[in-house]
């Protein structure tokens, strides 16, 4: 059944080749020929373009393309069965670290290019090791969506947003809006949503303290030696969930929302929040009419001294990674380069913004982003002033999202109290393996 599967993947896959000749500015350089795997899925034509402007400036490198299939690690797996491991893959962060033993650290070769990222390195990093499997390849913030015809609206021109640094100043916020005739929020109910961007993100975070604080509460949690019900932070997690059901504009059935009903409410004006990320104006670019939107912190104390409150959450979802266990040292070292290239050239950063709509987590970027949500993270990224949430994100379980996020939807219907939400939560660890 296996060797069906990698010729049916291999088959389907094709590899496209997308050779160059070496030309003479290449001649002092020994040829070499690599490949690109990619799980950036609907744009291979515009991968093959840009590959062949890489070969244009290292003409001496050879880049085939190999296009991702429908499961995306089962097609790269079976690349890796085959004998065919690509040199250079763009994959989730997970799985580079899942897989780190195949894969190249970039601390080992040259390293002036870490310099130009801003965040997401630590992404590409398994606990206690300083090296790094991984380039970062776009990041995502998330928050408080709102929109800015609202706000002008009800707050008056130039309204700073970041005024709303605490928990009363958010629930004045709404109330401005609710007095003004229009509904403060919107509460989506994926689990995904719930039980991932709301809770695992904001709970395994920065605000529980540093990475090791993080990890304990991970260890207490998988150990049996961690109460939710008394721990301060699970506590505010909720309290401000909490404020969000009661001014949820889907607060009569809030369990028959949709995603795409849900944005179109925020982006012509009949809420005037929600909290999810920036990748959502994939779906909201397509209205006919929309107002303007961006992204604002969430707070969750009443310190408004507290930096954490002025942060949006961010994440680096993907990463290139350079394959060490089927590719030769100089395909590897070839691989480094385009993996750079990829990330940093401004041909490649013009893929990533205006191809992809993806905010970028370095300090060169020159591409004007058309995705106003993406200029929100941009603009919070420039200023540090992003969340670290990649314990969640590379260290948690990760199918915490899909077991606790119905516990979330229960919660949210009424269904559930909070204590028996803890207890669920905490009986969802004692079961793991």
């Amino acid at each position: 059944m296996m060797k069906k599967l990698v010729a049916l993947l291999i088959t389907l896959a094709m590899l496209v080749s997308v050779g160059a000749a070496v030309a003479e500015s290449g001649a002092d350089q020994t040829p070499v020929t690599i490949s690109f795997y990619s799980t950036q899925a609907g744009v291979d034509d515009a991968t093959v373009e840009l590959l062949g402007k890489f070969m244009e400036e290292y003409p001496w490198i050879t880049v085939n393309y190999y296009p991702c299939g429908d499961d995306q690690l089962a097609a790269w797996l079976a690349l890796y069965s085959a004998g065919t491991a690509p040199t250079v893959s763009l994959l989730d962060v997970g799985q580079i670290l899942n897989y780190s033993d195949y894969m190249y650290d970039f601390t080992k070769g040259d390293t002036a290019f870490m310099s130009h990222i801003l965040s997401g390195i630590e992404y590409c990093q398994k606990e206690g090791s300083d090296a790094v499997y991984g380039i970062p390849s776009s990041y995502q913030g998330f928050g408080l969506m709102y929109n800015k015809r609202l706000v002008k609206e009800v707050f008056g021109e130039g309204y700073d947003v970041n005024q709303v640094n605490t928990v009363d100043k958010l629930v004045a916020f709404f109330d401005a809006f609710e007095a003004a005739g229009y509904p403060a929020t919107i509460v989506f109910s994926a689990d995904w949503a719930l039980g991932a961007h709301y809770l695992g993100c904001q709970f395994f975070s920065e605000w529980l303290g540093d990475k090791e604080a993080q990890r304990a509460m991970l260890r207490g949690l998988k150990d049996g030696e961690v109460s939710l019900i008394g721990n301060q932070h699970f506590n505010t997690l909720l309290d401000v969930f909490d404020i969000l059901m009661k001014y949820n504009v889907n607060k009569a059935d809030p369990l028959a929302d949709t995603q795409e009903g849900d944005l179109e409410k925020l982006s012509t004006g009949k809420a005037a929040t929600m909290f999810q990320g920036d990748w959502n104006w994939l779906q909201i670019q397509t209205f006919a009419e929309r107002d303007d939107v961006a992204t604002m912190p969430l707070p969750l104390t009443n310190d408004e001294n507290d930096p954490r409150n002025n942060k949006l959450l961010g994440s680096c979802p993907k990463g290139y990674c350079v394959d060490t266990y089927q590719n030769t040292p100089e395909q590897q070292q070839a691989g480094a380069i385009l993996a750079q290239w990829l990330a940093l050239s401004p041909a490649g950063q013009e893929f990533m913004v205006k191809k992809i709509g993806s905010t970028l987590p370095f300090d060169n970027v020159t591409v004007v982003n058309e995705n106003p949500l993406a200029v929100s993270t941009q603009e919070y990224l420039n200023a540090g002033k992003i969340l670290d949430i990649s314990t969640y994100i590379c260290e948690a379980p990760s199918d915490f999202w899909l077991h606790v996020g119905p516990f979330m939807q229960a919660y949210l219907a009424g269904q559930m109290d909070r204590a028996t939400l803890a207890a669920e939560i905490e009986g969802y660890f004692a079961d793991l393996d």
